[in-house]
């Protein structure tokens, strides 16, 4: 490699003359020898002038991406008016391939002149230099600004007529305060110093968000939310009337609870649980009619003989009394509650290691923001602060009771997850959120029941997100901004490796078979299911999808893609997985038979799997499409002569498909046939219709599989 002035000549000969003068200056001066005062004569200290750091004198990566983020961007405004929108076009463009080329070759000249070389060690022996030289090779290419670097060249030679979004932030807002409702414009100008009167005209509220309009993001996101708190006070008790059969009551209540989901496996076979903490306080005014609490101490009290006759004949002599401690003259009684308050949630996903640890009533355990380097890869962190209406009601003939609670909340939210070692996803933004419970059993709860509860909740979340390099010290300040002050920050890498905004719909239900008595219950779980729907856009244009679905604890599957900045799919990024977690050994045997064996010498691995395990399948689109095909082929040469009659009748009609094979065979598209592969109700039939059509075709089937050990 020949060089010029300390750096690869093809680099030095590619740079604009003004970067050329500032190499061959700063080299000649590192050449120049000092001049030795005269013996005698005090050599007078001179302040030397502080140069700017240019690419060229940086010491190291990180000084090198200062400056070449510091170049000037090209502008529009010095070029003529008069000219066609298309010259004009013409024009900035070609300023732009210029500016692209320049910050190219700057950071490609830097990474030559830093970049460890063998040289460097040629005084250590043998393997210790060569250990050496890779050492420092690693550490270089580890280097978050030396990847910075390389990532600079990319995107300028890729997109030569674009500059990248992060050299264009503003300093104006991004965030849409029409979307605020007016309590929160009402809590953010008091921030602020404004106050917005409760009666305020509608000239009034209007220019109240203006003020927010144009206030900078960093200010804004503080005012909304200012240090990303929540608090509560301690309840007060409740005052209720008389336990009449037509009665009513007012109360406020503090109403706390703690859940732990099942271990769950993900995608890259790492498991999780989700703790849930929440602390609600609510006002409520109730309506009911029927039978009281009351009315059954008297009816058992009579049972067992505590009530005397005296005390009967008593009761039964008065009409008021009779109706009081009786009841109405009706086998039905129920009530009806409507209430409104605030929530404050704690949402983890956690470790199975963490997650004992919880439940052995260890909270330490729980992911802390406040201290991201403690958290495990893979856990995050979700808090809520919600404002709630909703409604409840109860109703019980006899002994069936019935009851069901209606919740809507909205608020605000942040949160952080943990990506890998040094990448972390913050988000913060609106949360809105829907619940609804229902029970049907026999007996009263809170004194003794029996029966099925269902449980959905529907959640919309609309926030910023970024994810931050936390090995830099921009990732670091830009984590400490968000978790001081609530302060978003815009894509600047290498600390914020990107940012913009995420679109999540998670839908979730439970149902459950309990006994409760008193204030004691047990229950199982029959069945439950999760859908996450998630669309990010990146400030770069480009948008990520994830469409996931979980199936219980032990089934999970998920579609990704991404879309450029002109909305088209990126080539290749359609990708489609499923995990069944805990498999059969047996059928984990089968599968992998169907995929691994030699077709020329097939053995199986029956038996060479102890336990459970985690099987992963991921495919293409193309690959989908192909299981499709080999399910066709498959069935026409099971059927012979009326195989492909059986063909015609799934096109003509899908509905008539019967099991996973015809599913396959009568699906349409990639989307229609991961639908049937990933469906919960086959994921016992899979293993062996895959091998039962391997063996028939003499092929593997297409995608890639994975087994890891469950234990």
């Amino acid at each position: 490699m020949s060089e010029i002035y300390g750096i690869d000549s093809s680099t030095y000969h590619r740079l604009p003359p003004e970067d050329q003068e500032a190499i061959r200056a700063s080299y000649q001066a590192e050449q120049a020898e000092p001049q030795t005062p005269v013996a005698g004569t005090p050599a007078t200290p001179e302040t030397p002038a502080v140069e700017p750091v240019t690419f060229a004198t940086a010491q190291t990566p990180a000084e090198a991406v200062d400056a070449i983020h510091d170049l000037a961007l090209p502008t529009w405004t010095d070029i003529p008016t008069g000219l066609p929108d298309e010259d004009r076009r013409s024009l900035y463009e070609a300023r732009v391939e210029t500016f692209n080329e320049r910050r190219a070759a700057q950071a490609q000249a830097v990474l030559d002149r830093l970049e460890p070389q063998l040289s460097d060690y040629d005084m250590l022996n043998g393997a210790t230099r060569s250990f050496e030289y890779g050492q420092a090779r690693t550490h270089f290419n580890n280097d978050p600004y030396v990847q910075q670097l390389r990532r600079i060249v990319d995107e300028a030679t890729t997109h030569p007529t674009e500059i990248p979004a992060y050299l264009r932030n503003g300093d104006g807002p991004s965030t849409d305060v029409t979307r605020l409702d007016i309590t929160q414009v009402r809590t953010a100008l008091g921030v602020l110093g404004v106050d917005l009167p409760a009666d305020a005209s509608p000239a009034q509220v209007q220019a109240g968000y203006d003020i927010l309009a144009a206030a900078p993001d960093g200010v804004l996101a503080w005012a909304i939310n200012p240090g990303q708190r929540v608090e509560f006070q301690t309840p007060v008790a409740g005052a209720a009337t008389l336990p009449l059969p037509v009665r009513g009551s007012a109360d406020i209540s503090l109403v706390g609870e703690v859940d732990m989901s099942g271990v769950q496996t993900g995608m890259d076979f790492s498991q999780t649980q989700t703790f849930e903490m929440e602390v609600q306080m609510q006002a409520g005014a109730t309506g009911a009619i029927g039978r009281t609490p009351l009315n059954r101490y008297y009816e058992w009290g009579t049972r067992l003989g505590v009530l005397g006759p005296e005390a009967q004949r008593l009761v039964e002599g008065s009409p008021l009394l009779r109706n009081v401690v009786k009841g109405l003259p009706i086998p039905i009684s129920g009530s009806y509650e409507q209430f409104a308050g605030t929530r404050v949630s704690y949402e983890a996903v956690v470790t199975p290691e963490q997650g004992a640890r919880i439940a052995d009533g260890d909270l330490s355990a729980a992911p802390n923001p406040l201290d991201p380097m403690s958290m495990p890869v893979g856990t995050g962190v979700l808090i809520r602060g919600q404002t709630l209406t909703g409604s409840h009601f109860e109703a019980n003939y006899k002994l069936l009771h019935v009851n069901g609670t209606t919740t809507d909340l909205s608020g605000q939210g942040f949160g952080v997850r943990r990506i890998d070692a040094n990448t972390f996803e913050i988000v913060a933004g609106d949360v809105d959120t829907v619940e609804n419970e229902m029970f049907v059993g026999l007996g009263y709860r809170g004194i003794a029941a029996i029966g099925l509860s269902s449980d959905r909740s529907l959640e919309e979340r609309s926030m910023s997100v970024a994810r931050l390099d936390l090995r830099t010290e921009e990732g670091q300040a830009a984590y400490q901004a968000f978790m001081g002050g609530g302060q978003m920050p815009e894509w600047s890498p290498p600390g914020v490796l990107q940012a913009g905004t995420t679109e999540v719909l998670n839908a979730e239900h439970t149902a459950r078979f309990g006994v409760e008595v008193g204030g004691f219950g047990w229950g199982t779980e029959i069945n439950s299911s999760e859908l996450n729907i998630v669309q990010t856009r990146w400030a770069d244009g480009s948008t990520e999808y994830i469409s996931s679905y979980q199936a219980g604890d032990n089934h999970y599957s998920e579609v990704t893609w991404t879309t450029d900045a002109r909305g088209e799919t990126v080539p290749d990024s359609v990708s489609y997985g499923m995990v069944l977690a805990n498999h059969d050994p047996t059928l984990a045997a089968s599968i992998n038979d169907a995929y691994n064996r030699d077709i020329a010498n097939p053995e199986t691995s029956y038996g060479s799997f102890d336990g459970g395990q985690h099987v992963r399948l991921e495919f293409t689109e193309a690959e989908l499409m192909q299981i499709r095909e080999d399910a066709r082929d498959y069935i026409l040469q099971l059927q012979g002569d009326h195989g492909q009659d059986k063909l015609d009748a799934l096109d003509a009609d899908p509905v008539v498909a019967f099991g996973l094979t015809e599913s396959l065979a009568a699906a349409k598209t990639p989307d229609e046939v991961f639908r049937v592969l990933s469906n919960d109700f086959y994921k016992e039939e899979v293993s062996g219709e895959l091998l039962a059509m391997s063996l028939q075709l003499g092929t593997h089937p297409p995608g890639t599989l994975t087994i890891r050990d469950a234990g």
